[in-house]
């Protein structure tokens, strides 16, 4: 009578496990220890990101800013678009004018 037992786990690190980088530092960034022999971890965050748990982007600041510019620029071009456009129609119709005082026939 033969028994059957699992093979043996091999022993060593789990890597289906959360790292410290993943869960304390939010995915961006990895654990370190402080010198001097201390046993917290800190976290040393990836370029673009900040804070304690680098959970704070470094252009996060600049969204809105950046947003309110890009607007103010899109309504700048569309409004000297519409001048353009009106002092076009008035030239046609000046233009009209004056070729209608001349008695000249021209279409515009």
């Amino acid at each position: 009578m033969s028994t059957s037992f699992p093979p043996p786990q091999a022993r060593g690190i789990d890597y289906s496990l959360p790292t410290c980088g993943e869960t304390k530092c939010s995915g961006h960034g990895t654990c370190v220890v402080l010198p001097g022999g201390s046993a917290d971890l800190v976290c040393n965050c990836a370029l673009g990101y900040q804070g304690e748990s680098c959970d704070d982007t470094v252009n996060g600041a600049l969204s809105l800013p950046l947003t309110l510019s890009v607007l103010a620029v899109i309504i700048g071009v569309v409004i000297v678009a519409f001048i353009l456009a009106k002092m076009r129609q008035k030239q046609k119709k000046r233009n009209r004018m004056l070729a209608a005082k001349r008695q000249y026939n021209i279409v515009v």
